[in-house]
């Protein structure tokens, strides 16, 4: 089976959420998490994140058969960015 950018994609949402709530909590990872956190693959095969998502058109500009990571794209976007205020906040300290 080849490389599955959707299944990669969506490992690395749940793994960085675990991560973001680890931080907020300030605690250590469960047996489930550090599973969930051993799947997180990086981002080396899925260069289409670097595309725009701020707007539905956006797409636009994708590659068409790239088109159905659109969405999951759009919630990595997201997700780093309402977690961005933990990098202002461990820099201050």
């Amino acid at each position: 089976m080849g490389f599955n950018k959707k299944e990669h994609l969506r490992q690395n949402i749940d793994a960085l959420k675990v991560v973001f709530q680890l931080e907020r909590e300030k605690r250590p990872a469960t047996q489930r998490e550090q599973k969930l956190l051993l799947e997180y693959s990086g981002f080396g095969g899925l260069k289409f994140i670097l595309n725009p998502v701020e707007n539905e058109i956006d797409v636009n500009h994708w590659r068409k058969t790239e088109h159905d990571l659109f969405p999951l794209t759009q919630q990595l976007h997201q997700l780093l960015k309402s977690n961005a205020w933990m990098k202002n906040s461990t820099a201050a300290m």
